[in-house]
């Protein structure tokens, strides 16, 4: 910036008269006055717990949730995560104080977390289902088997696989191959359960049942031999045990370093995660559709079948550089994350060199506020890329001063850290969660550790999973930050950034990306996308390189009919749905008619539900909202069809009225 003092700099700016009253573009401050960044904010790092954000005092729900906090650790939040991500949003959450049968009667269904049980707790919960009750429970104490069809038998399964079987009713659309699991798995003999899942290896069956049903007097119960919960969690986040372990080789430690021999690089391609989840959430509406048809929440909005999560680092790169990539994404109507990583410079190099460049805006080296507003204005979301090479809080501080101290607040709501550096299992995600923010792409798919003995390189879901949930703490407390896994990467598919990096020509890259693409729609995902800004900065080879990857994958995206959308807006989406709660679900069997309430945040949330379309002896013809007759489209999900429509913000009451059959 050459030697220019504070008191030099005072006084030029003093002579010009430049003040941000007068230069609407720096904020409304003075100059110096805007160049104080701010300090870290401190909040609480943990979502709301179940039982305070769902509690039965509120409004009548079909499901009740039992947590067991006697569970090691207690999963019972999470498994409430898990129901939310399924889009099953009318259930009520309880601790294990609240099993008494005056109170199980009120819930058609009640789904039971991981744990121990007392003896009384076990005949209460027998006599529920007795009397018509459902009961879906997660590794039950073998004193139940009983009640769930089962025989106890010696011996146990630990981080093995199971094999859905597509044969089964519940496990109509579900692929054959067998799926990881993590955790332990009790063996049983069936007893009268219908299997649903078994055990297996990695290619053949066990003769123990994973997942069963069973018709229990009036009612039915489901069990899972091992805890699902834990097991996705597990999945998703790794394994804690190779928290701060270096395992790929290159400098640094990294979240996907907590997969090391823990993703089957043969099911990469499987959202195993999202497929336990699936299970799981068939499970439900098909144990409730002879009482009731159960709604859910689709995924994504519009009821697209998935979405691409645009996002690209820059560090400190110029506004044009920014703008090259902007304009590729407007022009397929979306929209862009940049990750921006400016200089670290003190507070007075901050004020000389937003002085220099508002002066000639046009040939701007660095991002003025103005740019980030008119970003914003765009849809576009401008967000921080802390170095934390220096230690965790430290590289946050100093980011976090300077990217505000720029003139950028607010600091957005996700981010990804630079170099994806990653502390302990969930430790980054508690930091950052305390400090207010809400979504983190740091799984981050790159490096050696996704390429297999015989050379082939993998690309997919090394979480299992490409849907956001929050994260879940060693002690089984949420965090009130989702996950999102960023598993399409330029440094891994035509970037050099580290040794031994995959040489793809770039027609082989777009072709793994587009195939990428394709693959999320088939199944249901989101995908994020990383595409570094730095290359149009640099110019050339490298810039032409990156665009036409860039243009390739959103022209794929946008002709299969998938949002391109900000991580911003996507987590905008994601904790609207989340929040949208199904209130007073009840079925008239007389007239077969479903109602309930839908309670969702008044912005256009571009939500879509969806209703079995045929239940036992009957079918969906006609729904009402606030009393008019809307349109619904018919289109089928794993193998069930569903009636999927769209919805409107605010309060609104739901009639769906089910004909015989035929």
């Amino acid at each position: 910036m050459g030697s220019i003092t504070r008191r030099q700099f005072l006084k030029m700016s003093s002579a010009a008269g430049l003040t941000v009253a007068a230069v609407g573009a720096l904020g409304g401050y003075r100059l110096w006055e805007d160049t104080d960044g701010d300090p870290l904010p401190v909040r609480a790092p943990f979502a709301e717990p179940p039982d305070r954000r769902w509690p039965l005092s509120s409004r009548p729900a079909p499901i009740l949730l039992i947590t067991n906090e006697q569970a090691v650790p207690p999963t019972g939040a999470y498994l409430a995560e898990i129901l939310r991500t399924e889009g099953l949003n009318a259930f009520r959450a309880a601790s294990l104080s609240a099993l008494r049968m005056e109170i199980l009667e009120r819930f058609p269904m009640v789904v039971l977390s991981a744990g121990p049980l007392e003896i009384v707790h076990g005949e209460t919960l027998r006599r529920y289902v007795a009397q018509g009750g459902r009961l879906l429970a997660m590794r039950p104490p073998s004193h139940l088997a009983d009640l769930f069809g089962l025989e106890p038998t010696s011996g146990q399964t630990a981080e093995g696989y199971i094999r859905i079987r597509p044969e089964h009713p519940l496990g109509r659309g579900f692929s054959r191959e067998t799926l990881q699991f993590h955790g332990v798995a009790d063996h049983y003999r069936p007893a009268g359960a219908e299997v649903v899942a078994f055990l297996a290896g990695k290619t053949g069956d066990l003769p123990f049942p994973a997942v069963t049903l069973y018709p229990f007097g009036e009612g039915q119960a489901g069990c899972w031999a091992f805890d699902p919960a834990w097991s996705i969690a597990l999945t998703r986040q790794g394994n804690p045990d190779l928290a701060h372990q270096e395992r790929d080789g290159l400098h640094g430690l990294r979240a996907h370093e907590l997969f090391d021999g823990w993703i089957d690089l043969d099911r990469i391609g499987i959202p195993q995660a999202d497929e336990l989840m699936r299970l799981l959430g068939r499970m439900i509406t098909g144990m409730l559709l002879d009482h009731l048809p159960l709604p859910r929440i689709w995924y994504f909005p519009d009821g697209a079948p998935g979405i691409l999560v645009a996002t690209g680092d820059a560090h400190n790169t110029p506004p044009s550089a920014v703008e090259e990539v902007l304009r590729r994404v407007e022009a397929r109507g979306g929209t862009f994350s940049v990750y921006y990583a400016p200089q670290p410079r003190n507070r007075l190099q901050r004020a000389w060199h937003r002085l220099r460049d508002w002066v000639d805006q046009a040939a701007a080296h660095v991002v003025l506020p103005d740019h980030v507003w008119r970003w914003r204005a765009r849809g576009h979301e401008f967000g921080l890329h802390p170095y934390v090479e220096e230690g965790l809080e430290a590289g946050w501080r100093r980011y976090y001063e300077v990217f505000t101290g720029m003139g950028y607040r607010p600091v957005s709501p996700t981010v990804r850290t630079h170099r994806v550096l990653w502390s302990g299992w969930v430790e980054t995600a508690r930091f950052q969660a305390a400090r207010g923010i809400r979504m983190n792409l740091d799984f981050y798919h790159v490096g050696p550790m996704f390429r297999k003995p015989d050379g082939e390189w993998v690309f997919g879901y090394f979480t299992g999973s490409g849907l956001p949930m929050r994260f879940v703490d060693e002690e089984g407390r949420v965090l009130n930050i989702y996950q999102q896994l960023t598993a399409l990467v330029d440094e891994q598919l035509i970037g050099r950034t580290w040794p031994q990096a995959p040489q793809f020509p770039l027609p082989i890259a777009l072709e793994i990306s587009r195939a990428l693409i394709r693959r999320c729609v088939e199944q249901g995902e989101a995908i994020a996308l990383q595409a570094h800004v730095d290359p149009f900065a640099i110019g050339g080879e490298a810039a032409e390189t990156q665009a036409r990857w860039l243009e390739g994958i959103l022209d794929e995206a946008a002709g299969l009919g998938v949002p391109i959308w900000s991580a911003q807006r996507w987590l905008e989406f994601v904790e609207a749905r989340d929040q949208t709660e199904l209130e007073e679900v009840r079925w008239d069997p007389e007239r077969r008619a479903l109602h309930l309430r839908i309670r969702s945040p008044v912005a256009p949330a571009r939500l879509t539900l969806a209703l079995p379309l045929e239940i036992p002896g009957g079918r969906l013809h006609e729904v009402r909202i606030d009393g008019s007759s809307v349109p619904y489209r018919e289109r089928s999900w794993k193998g069930i069809p569903w009636a999927w429509m769209e919805l409107r913000g605010g309060i609104l009451s739901l009639s769906a009225f089910y004909g015989p059959s035929g």
